[in-house]
């Protein structure tokens, strides 16, 4: 009786757990960007019609972003985008942080990520029998490579359970250890803290736990 109450509780808490986790995160990140426009939207609602609009925020900040876009792709908007750009850099502060701000935005947001992680690899870190998950960004310096006489590679290491984060790696080519595995099933296991193996994400099934 006691090993069947644990059996149901624990198949509860797995159906239940994701869907709750999902719900916050979304939650979350509806708040967070609906905020950025949000706080000031709701002291004008307030003040005209009493009360705030949930989500005004939001559609306001995914408006701008289209019309940004829109504004961005014409010549004209081109020019005026490029201007802007000179009158950062003339701040000391904001030229350090907005080329990689923007690099890094260009870097995740780009519709071929995949082809900026162009490989996985596993390769030794912090001390020799450990080995990290990783992925080929790019070639290194030349430089580099230069004053090592390696064939060096730059390795990103992704942070669990953000793949997002992470630390880089310079390391000669003949230390990688190239694997088959696509860069979609690498992040899955990532994300999952190593709970998830390719061959588990080929096997979707129900949860054993269903099946008892």
């Amino acid at each position: 009786m006691k090993h069947e109450k644990r059996k149901y509780f624990v198949t509860g808490l797995l159906i239940v757990l994701p869907v709750l986790i999902t719900i916050y995160l979304f939650i979350s990140l509806f708040a967070f960007f609906d905020n950025i426009l949000g706080r000031y939207i709701s002291r004008i609602t307030m003040a005209t019609l009493g009360y705030k609009i949930p989500g005004l925020g939001l559609l306001l900040f995914v408006l701008l972003i289209f019309i940004t876009g829109i504004f961005a792709t014409n010549f004209i908007g081109r020019k005026f985008l490029l201007h802007i750009e000179k009158l950062w850099f003339k701040f000391p502060i904001v030229r350090k942080v907005y080329p990689m701000a923007k690099e890094v935005t260009k870097f995740l947001f780009s519709p071929k990520l995949e082809s900026h992680l162009q490989k996985v690899v596993l390769v030794e870190a912090f001390r020799k029998g450990v080995y990290c998950l990783g992925f080929i960004t790019n070639q290194s310096d030349a430089e580099m490579r230069e004053k090592t006489g390696k064939d060096l590679l730059n390795v990103f290491v992704p942070h669990v359970p953000s793949p997002l984060t992470g630390i880089l790696i310079i390391a000669p080519r003949e230390e990688v250890i190239f694997l088959d595995m696509s860069v979609e099933e690498a992040i899955k296991i990532i994300v999952s803290g190593g709970v998830l193996n390719p061959k588990d994400l080929l096997a979707q099934k129900s949860p054993d736990v269903l099946e008892g």
